[in-house]
This record gives C-alpha cells, sequence and structure tokens, in this order.
C-alpha cells in the first residue's frame, strides 16, 4: 500500500516535470518567434492578471449554475473545445522544430487536436485526461509565462494562492466544482491511480488518503500545473541560467510532496506549489547576487 502511494506522488510529480519541459521548449520558441519587450510585459502583465483572476471567478460560477440545472453536458464540450485550442497551439510550436515537410506538418498540427477532441468526448479515460492535461497546462504556462513577465507572474502566484486557500476552506465552492465535473466526466484534473486497472466511476474527490485504505487515485487540478509552471517559465526567461530553471522547477516538485505527506483530505494545491516555487526562485537569485 505504501509503495503505491508514493508511486502516486512520484507520478504526479512527473506530469509536473513533462509540463515544465514542453513549456519550456514552447516559451523559447515563442520569444524566437516574437521576443518581447520586459517593459511592456511589466505594464501589461498586470493587466493579465486581473483578466485571469476575473475569468477563473465566472467559469466557477458558470460551472455551478450549470451543475445545478444538470446541463454539464454542454459545459463539458465547451471546455474540451478550449482544451483542444491549446493543444493546437502547442502542436504548432513543437511540430515545427521538427524537420519535417509542410504536408506533415500541417497534418500534424491539425490532426492533433482533432484525435484529442474525439478522444476526449467519446474515449475518454484517466491515460488521455492526463496527456490532454500536460498539453494544456503546459500551453498556458508557456503563453502566460511570456506574457506576464516576472513582476506579474509572481503577483499571480500570490493572489492564487490566496484565492485557491478560500475556494476550498472558506467559501468552498472549489470542492462542489471537483465533485461536479468528476462527476460529468469533465476533463478538469489529473487523475494518477493507485492502481492501474482504476475505473474513473470511482473516483471519489471526499476520500481521505489513510494508511491501509486505497483513495483509488489522485486528483489535482490543471491549474495547479499550469500555474506554478507560469513562475518556473518567468523565472527562466528573467534569469536566463539554467538555474532559474531548475530551482524554481524543484521547490514545486517538492512542495508537491510536501502537500501529499501532510494533507490527508482535499486540500488547495497552490498554496504550497506556488510558495515552493517562489522559495525556488529566490534561491536562484540569491546565489546569482552572492
Amino acid at each position: 500500500m505504501q509503495s503505491r502511494k508514493i508511486a502516486t506522488e512520484a507520478g504526479t510529480a512527473i506530469l509536473f516535470l513533462i509540463a515544465s519541459l514542453i513549456g519550456l521548449v514552447m516559451a523559447l520558441e515563442l520569444e524566437s518567434v516574437a521576443p518581447t519587450n520586459p517593459s511592456q510585459n511589466t505594464s501589461a502583465g498586470f493587466g493579465y492578471v486581473l483578466y485571469f483572476i476575473v475569468a477563473v471567478i465566472l467559469m466557477s460560477a458558470v460551472i455551478l449554475y450549470v451543475s445545478k440545472k444538470k446541463k454539464t453536458g454542454i459545459l463539458k464540450v465547451i471546455f474540451v473545445l478550449s482544451m483542444v485550442f491549446v493543444i493546437y497551439i502547442v502542436s504548432s510550436l513543437l511540430y515545427a522544430l521538427l524537420p519535417i515537410n509542410y504536408p506533415e506538418y500541417y497534418f500534424l498540427s491539425f490532426g492533433t487536436p482533432v484525435l484529442f477532441l474525439y478522444l476526449l468526448l467519446f474515449r475518454q479515460n484517466w491515460i488521455i485526461i492526463n496527456i490532454a492535461g500536460v498539453l494544456t497546462s503546459a500551453g498556458l504556462a508557456a503563453i502566460w509565462g511570456v506574457d506576464l513577465g516576472l513582476y506579474a507572474a509572481i503577483v499571480l502566484m500570490i493572489v492564487f494562492a490566496v484565492y485557491d486557500y478560500i475556494a476550498v476552506y472558506k467559501t468552498k465552492h472549489m470542492l462542489d466544482i471537483a465533485r461536479a465535473t468528476t462527476s460529468s466526466n469533465m476533463p478538469l484534473f489529473f487523475i494518477v491511480p493507485e492502481n492501474l486497472n482504476f475505473d474513473m466511476k470511482d473516483t471519489d474527490i471526499d476520500a481521505p488518503r489513510e494508511e491501509g485504505r486505497e483513495r483509488g487515485a489522485i486528483m489535482i487540478g490543471f491549474g495547479d500545473i499550469a500555474i506554478p509552471n507560469v513562475m518556473v517559465l518567468s523565472s527562466y526567461l528573467y534569469g536566463g541560467t539554467t538555474t532559474f530553471f531548475i530551482l524554481p522547477l524543484l521547490g514545486g516538485i517538492v512542495a508537491m510532496f510536501a502537500l501529499f505527506s501532510f494533507i490527508k483530505r482535499p486540500a488547495p494545491g497552490l498554496p504550497f506549489l506556488n510558495t515552493g516555487v517562489l522559495l525556488g526562485f529566490v534561491i536562484a537569485l540569491l546565489i546569482r547576487t552572492f
């Protein structure tokens, strides 16, 4: 049982790592195609932060409203289409790095999101959700990491950590969203099962992780991977050395294991993960300074 617990925690950390690496490749490609002006990033980045906060609050309200009306099917289609659009951006950037001709490039760039559209709507399972989630999280992290700039990214980390804490422990609407999305098979969470024979129908967001008891799977939101990685990528783009990528990344992974070790019931992930990433950035900054 303990080995399964460690394996699921390690699997979740691997998802975080893969999203970071894909996001890094994308961020570097975006920077090479359209280099950004740091001063413009600083001035516009705070506006983006406000936009993201409003968008998340509105999306949460819509999900709760639609779930109460028992019409989550429509919302699922809209959300999948949004994921597929991000996957299209990721595919276009990554396939551009391959030594392939234009016909193959266009076929792969358009074929990949179409494939995920079909799989997420009609052949959904935890493996497909995780792959699509990694690509979506990496894409969002790269786009936001390039657009925001360092200072706005730091504000984003702090604001969303506070919001996540309030949404889980105070208003508790994030738990309601988790229940609604899992019951309707809406792909909003990474799912790392403790057993390869795991059936998504057995997902229980409220089940505690206790010794001697198989919870079924670790579930962590796409945002819990995407948002910390915004800081990982912004840190690298700011510092320009691998230290500014590796230390924030390690900080996030260590914080993830701390989250799993100390929290036994559903808990907000961003206060842990964002803090770990920010501490990693501070250590990288101190190393360069001294």
